[in-house]
């Protein structure tokens, strides 16, 4: 590209961790800006900026087309929302840039971008947004795990509403979860740790939460007999397990509400189930 670079981003972005794209809609990146200064591109009146840096070393299927031609070919173009600015550092959440990536450009968005654009597309988005409606307010005590956290997004959530609770948030990948301090820190919050661990060992003593939520996780597990054994194990006598799934979303083996019943009463709980829309909330406490 021979456009001039006006900063780098910062983040813990790489080509695994891009592979799930659409999670990275919610998580903070830093741009360290080395040629202009962020009072000269930033204004009072906008929230959200176009930003244009270099493109992502992937190409996803032919059926995410849309994220190629914004990520993938000669540039990169992400709307990111701002966040805050320390100094020389602008923080925006929603930029669809590797660690390292130059950027050339940041402008004001105006909304002339089409409406109905896919980058990456809304997918689950409602759907979830829906059940953590119902879910997120339920979710209570002072020891809170979040298993399958993803970006954090929840946890963080969950560290808000709950200001008293240590949060903790779990995922497999360390870039992950070194992404989802980064948000954590951006955003303020303090009540919340990331640790990168598996739900088939959880590396937590037995009854060491009062609640553990499970959001749209265990469909994607091979073996959620030995997850719900774990969760099961680091509850406390009176906690209770959230969990919510999607009814006609599945990795291999479709499932309906009366399925997650059973999964969770073999494994010790007693269960009470409420479908929203497309997908079941569950609230299990052991037996």
């Amino acid at each position: 590209m021979s456009l001039r670079s006006i900063g780098k981003v910062t983040n813990f972005a790489d080509e695994k961790t891009m592979e799930l794209l659409a999670l990275w809609k919610e998580s903070v990146s830093i741009v360290e800006m080395d040629k202009v200064t962020p009072d000269e591109i930033l204004f009072d009146e906008y929230s959200h900026y176009i930003i244009v840096h270099d493109p992502l070393k992937m190409e996803f299927s032919e059926k995410r087309d849309e994220w190629n031609k914004r990520f993938c070919r000669n540039a990169g173009v992400s709307v990111a929302e701002l966040i805050k600015v320390t100094g020389s550092k602008v923080y925006f959440k929603g930029l669809f840039a590797e660690n390292g990536s130059p950027v050339y450009g940041i402008l004001p968005y105006t909304s002339f971008d089409k409406k109905d654009a896919d980058y990456p597309p809304a997918g689950m988005e409602v759907l979830k947004k829906q059940t953590m409606d119902t879910a997120l307010p339920q979710v209570n005590g002072k020891r809170i795990l979040d298993v399958g956290c993803g970006m954090g997004s929840q946890s963080m959530q969950m560290a808000r509403m709950n200001p008293e609770a240590k949060v903790t948030g779990i995922d497999l990948l360390e870039r992950t979860m070194e992404q989802c301090r980064l948000n954590a820190i951006a955003y303020g919050i303090e009540n919340l740790l990331f640790k990168t661990a598996s739900v088939y060992e959880l590396p937590f003593k037995d009854e060491s939460y009062d609640s553990v939520t499970c959001f749209f996780m265990l469909h994607h597990l091979n073996d959620i007999p030995k997850a719900l054994s774990e969760v099961k194990r680091v509850l406390s006598g009176d906690g209770k397990v959230l969990a919510v799934e999607p009814l006609d979303h599945h990795h291999g083996t479709e499932r309906g509400i009366q399925d997650w019943v059973d999964h969770f009463e073999m494994a010790g709980f007693s269960v009470e189930t409420q479908q929203i829309s497309r997908a079941v909330f569950i609230t299990a406490k052991i037996n």
